[in-house]
């Protein structure tokens, strides 16, 4: 029996598929739904745009829902379903994995965009991916099984009177976790500034003075603690942008 079931949205037909699928099972199985939505803010080369654009000409369709997550919600209230809606950017895959582990998901359903082929092979299968890392069981719907013309009516409604949705409060767990690891980067980069500071003091002036590569060692302290300290914010920031988003319920 499943407690909590993530399923991954993006408003094209195979992800809404799932979506419907999500709410249905959670209703008779008694649990709740977390409707994710990933936006993948990937930098692209001039050169990997064209190749995305050729690739998708006048294969692949528009999203049929603009606002999924809402649409989801609605659904899920039609159906008695409790559905917390969850926006995020990062790299899609990586990001309903770790959604999954931060919720406690204990079934995870993704559409399958049946692509074939050229375009399988340069877009890749995020089904394949989070079915081949996931810690728990993946449920894939294939493109075109599930009927979503109940979906479609409600993304109407919803379109024509949008509801304000609350703000859910994150998780005691998951704000634990990065006040941690908050914690370990200070305690790392204070390691690093007064071990520099330290070795300049007078007491250690002749340790300093001695030369590495052509350069006194205090010098390389000081480097040291600079370039850490942009590798630390850098890394931190990482991992604020991957944990960040927007959760409501």
């Amino acid at each position: 029996m499943f407690k909590k079931i993530l399923v991954a949205v993006d408003g094209y037909v195979p992800s809404m598929g799932a979506a419907k699928e999500a709410v249905e099972l959670a209703g008779r199985e008694g649990a709740e739904v977390v409707a994710l939505q990933v936006v993948e803010e990937v930098p692209l080369l001039q050169v990997e745009k064209e190749a995305e654009a050729a690739a998708l000409k006048g294969t692949g369709p528009q999203p049929l829902i603009g606002e999924p997550l809402d649409v989801v919600a609605a659904f899920g209230r039609r159906h008695g379903v409790t559905v917390t809606t969850v926006r995020k950017s990062g790299p899609i895959t990586g990001m309903i994995l770790t959604v999954a582990k931060e919720t406690k998901a204990d079934l995870i359903v993704v559409g399958d965009s049946g692509r074939k082929g050229l375009q399988k092979l340069y877009f890749g299968s995020v089904a394949q991916a989070i079915s081949e890392h996931a810690r728990c069981p993946v449920l894939i719907i294939k493109k075109d099984t599930i009927d979503i013309t109940a979906l479609l009516a409600v993304s109407a409604e919803v379109a024509a009177a949008p509801e304000a949705v609350p703000t859910a409060a994150l998780e005691p767990a998951a704000i634990r976790e990065k006040i941690s690891f908050a914690s370990g980067l200070l305690a790392l980069y204070s390691v690093m500034y007064f071990g520099a500071a330290l070795l300049t003091s007078a007491p250690y002036k002749d340790a300093a003075a001695v030369e590495l590569l052509g350069m006194p060692l205090a010098i390389w302290a000081g480097w040291t603690a600079i370039i850490g300290g942009v590798v630390i914010t850098r890394v931190f920031l990482i991992r604020l942008n991957q944990g960040g988003g927007e959760a409501h319920g």
